[in-house]
């Protein structure tokens, strides 16, 4: 496969690249840019690897498989030179923890693994990260043993040594889902100072401050009995978040204050009619419409967004024919939003309007079973 631009020099590091990019990141991409630029997808199967794919044209090519135990969750770093993986697992080497890998991305996109570190004890089942935005740490929440993991990450893009962990305690009035507590969605916001986290066992939003490798817990904001908080996503103003609350089918806005790190009251909340199964959420990069569905009804629906960010009005339902889809994302661009579908391994490209946010009939692209997670890279 032949590479053509879009390279950075080799002899920059990681960071000198991050200081780099502040001033080009706004520039708009002229068509004949566009047009040469190459994009991979980056998939998690749970039957135990990791594809590979080139997407020139519309089609995508599988350029390599990687083995993976359990890749639960896969995750780009800022500078697209890095893909994190969390290995949704219980036990390594005989204790009751989960694991995560990095794999550093060469010029034709392919993985080559950098290293696998160790969550601490009781740190199970790994199913969400987040990276700071400046790049050097790497979050983990483990939803089996409540126990959130904070790693550094080198200039390389490899994980240092695990420099802080922060144990939940808690639990739900559901006996079976919420016997204790289960860390779901993490998010740094803008500033990296703080990392957002959903508790979907303890019914629990939390705000932590991060501090020389450390976490503390900022504030906490009680969801609501038997809410179940999952998914969430910041908006781009980054003053309001929205959070699915998966046990009482309700999609939430909440005031975020990230220079101090407080959430406010809900401003806004929606019902969802239908059963309470897993929810996947996406907001477009435009910061104009916010995506949702959930793993029992083949519909996604698309909500519009005010100016002002904190109010959703819904426009329009699509019906995909495919159940259990598993995660939602959208090209940088905002051109396309890509769904996975855990029932068949189907994924699914739709373009976006980017005014209206108004999906596309879907389109098949690739077929992987058992697929989890995504992330795509454009360089």
């Amino acid at each position: 496969m032949r590479f053509e631009g879009g390279i950075f020099p080799g002899s920059w590091t990681r960071r000198e690249f991050l200081r780099g990019a502040v001033g080009v990141v706004a520039v708009p991409l002229l068509p004949s840019q566009s047009a040469r630029l190459q994009r991979f997808a980056y998939v998690a199967s749970g039957l135990g690897s990791l594809h590979i794919y080139s997407l020139q044209s519309g089609a995508w090519t599988e350029i390599q498989c990687v083995p993976s135990h359990a890749p639960g969750c896969v995750l780009l770093s800022p500078a697209q030179r890095t893909l994190y993986v969390a290995n949704d697992v219980d036990l390594y080497d005989g204790s009751p923890r989960g694991t995560v890998e990095a794999y550093g991305i060469d010029l034709e996109g392919r993985l080559t693994l950098l290293g696998r570190r160790v969550l601490s004890l009781s740190a199970t089942h790994p199913r969400s990260m987040a990276v700071s935005p400046d790049g050097t740490l790497l979050a983990v929440a483990a939803y089996g043993g409540g126990v959130y993991n904070l790693f550094s990450i080198a200039e390389d893009g490899s994980l240092g040594q695990r420099s802080g962990i922060f144990k939940e305690t808690g639990c739900g009035q559901h006996s079976q889902l919420q016997a204790s507590s289960h860390p779901h969605t993490l998010l740094f916001d803008a500033s990296g100072r703080h990392l957002l986290a959903s508790d979907f066992g303890s019914d629990r939003f939390s705000v932590f401050a991060v501090e020389d490798g450390q976490l503390r817990r900022r504030m906490e904001v009680s969801t609501g009995e038997g809410s179940g908080p999952g998914a969430c996503a910041l908006h781009t103003s980054g003053s309001f978040f929205y959070l699915w609350h998966e046990l009482e089918s309700t999609l939430a806005c909440y005031g975020y204050d990230g220079a101090s790190g407080v959430v406010g009251q809900p401003v806004q909340r929606l019902s969802w009619q239908g059963s309470h199964g897993g929810k996947t959420l996406l907001l477009h990069p435009s910061g104009r419409s916010l995506y949702t569905s959930d793993e029992t009804r083949s519909v996604v629906k698309v909500w519009q967004i005010d100016a002002e960010g904190d109010r959703l009005l819904p426009a329009q339902d699509m019906s995909l024919g495919v159940g259990r889809p598993t995660q939602m994302i959208a090209a940088p661009d905002g051109k396309n939003v890509y769904l996975l579908s855990a029932a068949g391994g189907l994924i699914y490209e739709m373009s976006a309007d980017r005014a209206t946010g108004e999906l596309s009939t879907p389109r098949r692209v690739a077929v992987v079973n058992e697929a989890r997670s995504m992330a795509l890279k454009t360089i």
